[in-house]
């Protein structure tokens, strides 16, 4: 399982310059993504399910998001493994 939690906490002074960043107008965002795994013998089956939710805003000038709107993913992936 694993759970992980970013947010951004602005400036402590109005920013004066160009800022360059990816994702500057992201508030926070978060990732829940359990994951089971079943072995047999030499095989292994596995699965897990991402969610991924990201709160876009408009920042001010210290950076500080405003009026955000949550947007999120929802993915799954499964594998199968043979060990010889």
């Amino acid at each position: 399982m694993l759970f992980g939690y970013a947010t951004n906490l602005g400036a402590n002074e109005d920013i004066t310059g160009e800022v360059y960043a990816r994702g500057a107008n992201i508030a926070y965002m978060y990732r829940i993504a359990p994951r089971i795994i079943f072995n047999s013998g030499k095989a292994q089956i596995g699965a897990e399910v991402m969610y991924n939710v990201a709160a876009y805003g408009t920042p001010d000038k210290r950076f500080n998001i405003s009026d955000t709107k949550e947007v999120s993913n929802l993915r799954t992936v499964a594998s199968i493994k043979y060990f010889f």
